[in-house]
C-alpha cells in the first residue's frame, strides 16, 4: 500500500481533511493567450515579448506587478501564444487585475497594449487575445546644457503620478542615483535610504529596488516611500531634457526628477 493510500485511509478513519494533493488544489495557476498587431511586419527571432499580470485596483498609484513572462519570438510570428504562471495566493478576489504586453526590438519598445485587458477576478477570463498598437518612436535621451546624464547624476524627485513630491523641513529630498558601470541603484524616499539594481538598454530601463533602512518617518514620507518603490518597479523607459528626467511606464510619465545643482542638497 502506497504512502498516499495510507494517508487517505487514515483520514477517512479520523475524519480529517484531505491534504492539498488529494484535494487537487493547484500550487500554480496560469493566464494564457496570444499577442498580435495589425501592421505588416515580421518579427525578428530576437524580438523580446514581455507579458505582465498587474494589480490595477488603485487608480492613483502605479500598477503592481503580480507575475511576468519575458521570452524571445524565436521565429514565431503573430499571433504569438503566451503563458504567464502566477501564484493564486497572490490574488485578492476583491482586486482587479489586467494583462499588459510589449514587444521590443533591439531594446526599443515597438508595440504595446493601450487598452485594459481584465483577467482572473470579477468574472474576467484567464485567457485573452491581446492586440498591441505600434508604440511612438522612442525619444533619444538628449544632452541638456547642464550635461546631465542618466547614470552618475543625482536626481531629485519632484513629482510622482502627477503629484508633487513630499519634502519635510530638515529632511533631505527624495532622490535617485544610478551608478555607472555597476548596475547599482541608490535612492531615498526623503527619509529612508534604499538600494537596488537596474538594467539599461538604450532608452529601455528596468529598475529593481532592494533593501531599505528602517527609520520611523512621518506618515506622508512612509506613503511616499511605498509609492516611490512601486513606481520604480513599473518603469520601462526614460527621457532627459534640460536637466529634467522623466521615468516612463510605456508612454506614461510616472515620475519626474530634476538634476541636483549642488551636493549640499544631499
Amino acid at each position: 500500500m502506497s504512502s498516499r493510500t495510507l494517508v487517505v485511509a487514515a483520514c477517512l478513519i479520523a475524519a480529517c481533511s484531505a491534504p492539498s494533493w488529494a484535494q487537487g488544489t493547484p500550487a500554480q495557476a496560469v493566464v494564457t493567450g496570444t499577442v498580435a498587431y495589425r501592421e505588416r511586419m515580421a518579427l525578428p527571432p530576437d524580438a523580446a515579448i514581455d507579458v505582465r499580470i498587474e494589480d490595477v485596483s488603485l487608480q492613483d498609484a502605479p500598477a503592481k506587478l503580480v507575475a511576468e513572462n519575458v521570452f524571445a519570438a524565436a521565429g514565431k510570428q503573430v499571433p504569438v501564444p503566451f503563458q504567464v504562471p502566477y501564484n493564486p495566493a497572490d490574488i485578492n478576489p476583491a482586486h482587479s487585475y489586467s494583462v499588459r504586453a510589449t514587444i521590443s526590438i533591439n531594446g526599443q519598445v515597438r508595440f504595446t497594449t493601450t487598452t485594459a485587458n481584465p483577467v482572473i477576478t470579477r468574472g474576467a477570463p484567464t485567457q485573452v487575445a491581446l492586440m498591441l498598437q505600434q508604440a511612438q518612436a522612442p525619444t533619444a535621451p538628449s544632452m541638456p546644457p547642464t550635461g546631465a546624464k542618466l547614470q552618475g547624476t543625482l536626481w531629485i524627485l519632484v513629482e510622482m503620478n502627477g503629484k508633487p513630491a513630499v519634502t519635510k523641513m530638515g529632511e533631505k529630498p527624495a532622490y535617485m542615483k544610478l551608478h555607472k558601470n555597476s548596475g547599482r541603484l541608490e535612492a531615498s524616499s526623503g527619509c529612508n535610504v534604499f538600494t537596488g539594481s537596474y538594467i539599461l538598454d538604450q532608452s529601455s530601463l528596468r529598475i529593481t529596488p532592494g533593501e531599505t533602512t528602517a527609520m520611523t518617518c512621518p506618515p506622508e514620507l512612509m506613503q511616499q516611500q511605498q509609492t516611490f518603490v512601486d513606481t520604480l518597479k513599473a518603469v520601462s523607459g526614460y527621457r532627459i531634457a534640460l536637466g529634467t528626467l522623466e521615468l516612463l511606464n510605456g508612454t506614461e510619465v510616472v515620475a519626474r526628477f530634476q538634476q541636483a545643482q549642488t551636493k549640499k542638497q544631499f
